[in-house]
């Protein structure tokens, strides 16, 4: 028995639905299988939780009495309904008008209490179905698909789907593909020649260790949730759709397709990279600077300059009079990157390009008035104030 037809019967021998023969099939499966113990493991948790729920709602004691004395009403009503109809024969309809109107209070009473329970019912659904999620969240593994070729987790090759635990790796040569759903909250591709390990899957805090190659992150969670380590930057999701590429001696590339993301290390400020952005990644060295994916070659070519020396001057003048209005958020990033003497230059550029909004002036830019930079920046689409809305789960 393969693990793909054992995952059709653990629900059933959760529930003790299997025959004899049956069980101890599945048993002797389970005895060589940690994925599907594991598996199993969390279904008897989830099955132990809802059993601990109430069985039963005790309904207030005045609800039957409240009840009974309704249905004598609802049977006038429909009596009084035909009455009504005989009389509009008769040309006698505003007596009856007035009888249903009063027997029609009386209903929406009797309703009123049926509304109350049906929302005890909707509460318990929902406490059932927290409760499930809670508990699907804090799985500690996440499924994988096989796209291609033969990938692996661990030793062990991925026929179609498996498991890939806290700690361990997932690998692809040069002709496998796969896919990690990332718990609830999205999935990830991996591309040929990458390894990749699961580091934690909890509630707040989904993370993966990239050693090199490529991914592909679809998320659609509150940001600050997903996290992907490398050995030179950390990348903060932050509602997003992006690519990741690493080399085993350090050196990687993000670009971001949707949302944004941040990159951060010990070594500098981070860098908040925009949908339709690069950033280099290096060993050593603060995240570089984000670039446009269609900034000018010579624009990108001295910010790699000045990323590598951080006191170039020259590289910096190319920046500036390279840079258009879709890199104003580069320069942004390089106010306080570059030299005092250097924060001036960058500011004058920047109002050239994209004159800043009301309140927002230059001497509070240069001494580093957060309120202003973050003001400055939701123009061109990296201000911070949206996410940082966002309740931690």
């Amino acid at each position: 028995m393969n693990c793909d037809n054992m995952e059709n019967r653990l629900h059933d021998y959760v529930d003790g639905a299997l025959t004899p023969a049956d069980r101890q099939e599945v048993e002797r499966h389970l005895e060589a299988c940690a994925n599907c113990r594991q598996e199993m493991q969390f279904l008897q948790a989830l099955r132990q939780q809802v059993a601990r729920l109430p069985q039963s709602l005790d309904p207030p004691r005045d609800l039957w009495p409240e009840i009974a004395t309704r249905i004598e009403p609802e049977k006038r009503l429909w009596e009084a309904w035909l009455a009504e109809l005989r009389a509009r024969q008769n040309g006698a309809a505003s007596h009856i008008k007035q009888i249903f109107w009063g027997d029609a209070v009386n209903i929406g009473k009797w309703l009123a209490w049926g509304m109350r329970g049906a929302m005890a019912v909707a509460v318990l659904v929902l406490l059932v179905g927290g409760i499930w999620f809670l508990i699907k969240t804090q799985q500690t593994s996440w499924g994988v698909a096989r796209l291609a070729g033969a990938p692996q987790i661990g030793a062990e090759r991925i026929d179609a789907i498996g498991k890939l635990a806290v700690g361990e790796w997932l690998e692809t040569d040069d002709s496998s593909r796969a896919k990690i759903d990332i718990g609830m909250i999205g999935h990830v591709e991996i591309a040929p020649n990458t390894r990749i390990r699961l580091v934690k899957a909890k509630l707040t805090d989904h993370r993966l260790a990239l050693a090199r190659g490529e991914m592909r992150a679809e998320i659609w969670a509150p940001p600050k949730i997903f996290f992907v380590e490398t050995s030179s930057a950390l990348a903060v999701d932050l509602g997003c759709e992006y690519t990741l590429q690493m080399d085993e001696s350090g050196f990687g590339r993000l670009h971001v397709i949707k949302g944004y993301v941040a990159l951060e290390n010990e070594h500098g400020p981070e860098s908040t990279v925009p949908a339709g952005a690069f950033c280099e990644i290096r060993p050593g060295m603060a995240p570089g600077t984000p670039y446009s994916e269609d900034a000018t070659a010579a624009f990108r070519a001295a910010l790699n300059r000045f990323d590598l020396a951080r006191d170039d001057t020259a590289a910096i003048s190319i920046v500036l009079a390279e840079a258009r209005e879709a890199d104003t958020f580069t320069l942004w990033h390089l106010l306080f990157r570059v030299s005092v003497s250097e924060r001036g230059r960058v500011y004058d550029r920047m109002v050239a390009l994209l004159p800043p909004p009301e309140g927002v002036t230059r001497e509070g830019i240069l001494r580093g008035d957060q309120r202003m930079l973050d003001l400055w920046a939701e123009m061109f689409g990296i201000g911070k104030s949206w996410w940082r809305y966002w309740l931690p789960l």
